[in-house]
C-alpha cells in the first residue's frame, strides 16, 4: 500500500474511534437492553456513563459509574473502573471482559446482609459483609479464581428451633480468605474474629463446583444456651482441648 492509502485507513480508524467513545449511553441502552435490566437517569457516553439508578433481575442499585479505556479494544478486551451504591452499601472494582470471561480487581464493598435477601438464600439472617478482594476470574459467569478476603461483621442467625420470642443467636464476626489454588478453582481458610465461637478450618469450592468445608469450633463462655445447644447438636464429641469436627461437602 501507498503512504497515502496509510494515512487514509489511520484516519478512518481515529474517526472510527472518536465516535465510538462519544457515543451517548443513553442510546445505546435503547439499543442493546435486555428485559432483565433496567437503568434510569443514564448520562455520559458508553465509556464514560453516570447511571441514577438502576436494576438487574432483583438486584437493585444507584449512582453507578464507570470509565471504560478504549484503548483496551486492541487488546480485544473492554476494561475499566466501575462503583455503585445500593441499599446498605458500595462497591468499586476494576472490570474486564473479554470473550467469556471476566475479571475484577481491587474489588472493594460493604453492605448489610438483609440488603441481599433477594439474590442469595439467607432469610433471617443479620450482620455486615466487608470485600477486600484482589482479583476474581469468572468464565462463563463462574468464579474460577480469587485472592483477598471477606470479613462477616456481627452475623446473627435464627435458632434451629423457634424459641418464640424472635432473638437471634449471635455468631460473632468472621474471616474469609480467598488463597491461590494450584488446580484451579476457589480455596481457603476461615477463622472468627473474637466473639461467640472460636473456629478455624478450611473451605474448598472446586472447578466440578462440588464443596467441602471443614474445621474445629467450640463455645466460648460468653455464648448464650441456645448457640451451645446447637454446636452439641451438629457436631460430635468434644477433644481434650474442647474442639469439635465439623464437615460439609456438597455440589453447587
Amino acid at each position: 500500500m501507498t503512504k497515502k492509502v496509510w494515512l487514509v485507513i489511520l484516519g478512518l480508524n481515529a474517526y472510527l474511534a472518536f465516535t465510538i467513545t462519544q457515543f451517548p449511553a443513553a442510546i445505546a441502552y435503547r439499543w442493546f437492553t435486555t428485559p432483565d435490566i433496567t437503568l434510569t437517569g443514564i448520562q455520559g457516553t458508553i465509556w464514560s456513563a453516570q447511571i441514577r439508578s438502576g436494576s438487574v433481575g432483583q438486584f437493585s442499585f444507584e449512582n453507578l459509574k464507570w470509565e471504560l479505556s478504549p484503548s483496551q479494544l486492541l487488546l480485544l478486551r473492554l476494561a475499566g473502573e466501575l462503583e455503585a451504591d445500593f441499599l446498605g452499601g458500595f462497591i468499586n472494582t476494576g472490570v474486564s471482559f473479554s470473550g467469556n470471561e471476566t475479571q475484577l480487581t481491587s474489588l472493594r464493598g460493604g453492605t448489610t446482609i438483609a440488603a441481599l435477601r433477594n439474590v442469595l438464600p439467607i432469610r433471617g439472617t443479620e450482620g455486615q459483609v466487608n470485600l477486600a478482594l484482589e482479583e476474581v476470574s469468572f468464565l462463563n459467569g463462574w468464579p474460577v479464581y480469587a485472592l483477598g478476603s471477606i470479613t462477616l461483621g456481627n452475623i446473627a442467625v435464627p435458632p434451629l428451633v423457634p424459641m418464640g420470642n424472635g432473638d437471634l443467636i449471635q455468631l460473632g464476626s468472621h474471616r474469609i480468605n480467598f488463597n491461590e489454588v494450584p488446580d484451579g478453582g476457589l480455596g481457603g481458610s476461615f477463622s472468627d474474629q473474637e466473639g461467640p465461637i472460636e473456629t478455624s478450618g478450611s473451605w474448598a469450592l472446586n472447578m466440578d463446583r462440588s464443596f467441602l468445608i471443614q474445621g474445629v469450633l467450640q463455645a466460648r463462655p460468653s455464648a448464650d444456651a441456645a448457640l451451645t445447644q446447637g454446636i452439641d447438636f451438629m457436631t460430635g464429641e468434644p477433644d481434650a482441648d474442647g474442639n469439635r469436627e465439623f464437615s460439609f461437602a456438597g455440589s453447587l
